[in-house]
């Protein structure tokens, strides 16, 4: 598959099979994430956490089902959302991934800022890799920032980061529980200007 058809295919999976990911895939994807560009090339700054075990992932969600209660808030960060899916809360902000990585950086005093251009290309080429292998994935955003709105459940210490490293973005990977079919790709989304 030719890259332009990769992305028809990849889509933000908001429900996730059960099933957990073969190793194979999961090797496939942190080669993918090897893969992707990193400032200055340095790839010792960043961590990647696998995290296949519910109980944790279940503890990093509370901050985020908290969060939910604030239906203002919320309304403003999402946008459009329907006050029957605003009114059903928020049970897992993990939409029931088997498998969630989170991409880590070290704080950064040289270039700051470049972590979040490190972890983005690393999230993405994830990303991309489980599409490829006919996976689904969405980015993950909300849980950790639920975290820093709400420091007393802060829970990511359960990742046991290397010491100096803080999760800027996750990925939660899984089989979709429906078909992610291709979209046509639309050049008219991000306004344009040439000189």
């Amino acid at each position: 598959m030719d890259y332009l058809d990769l992305l028809k295919f990849r889509r933000s999976a908001r429900k996730f099979t059960s099933a957990q990911l073969p190793q194979e895939h999961l090797d496939a994807i942190r080669s993918a994430a090897c893969g992707a560009p990193v400032g200055s090339n340095m790839y010792k700054d960043i961590h990647l956490v696998v995290v296949q075990n519910r109980d944790i992932l279940d503890k990093l969600a509370e901050a985020s089902i908290k969060r939910w209660e604030n239906k203002a808030r919320i309304k403003e960060i999402i946008g459009s959302i329907s006050d029957a899916a605003l009114n059903r809360g928020l049970r897992d902000p993990f939409y029931g991934a088997p498998t969630v990585i989170f991409v880590a950086h070290r704080k950064q005093d040289v270039q700051p800022g470049i972590e979040y251009a490190n972890v983005a290309c690393i999230a993405f080429s994830m990303h991309l890799a489980a599409t490829s292998l006919g996976l689904g994935s969405v980015l993950m955003w909300f849980a950790l920032e639920s975290m820093r709105e709400i420091p007393e459940l802060d829970h990511t210490p359960v990742l046991r980061l290397p010491d100096g490293f803080e999760p800027l973005l996750g990925i939660a990977i899984g089989y979709p529980a429906n078909t992610l079919d291709a979209k046509e790709l639309n050049t008219d989304k991000i306004p344009t200007h040439y000189l």
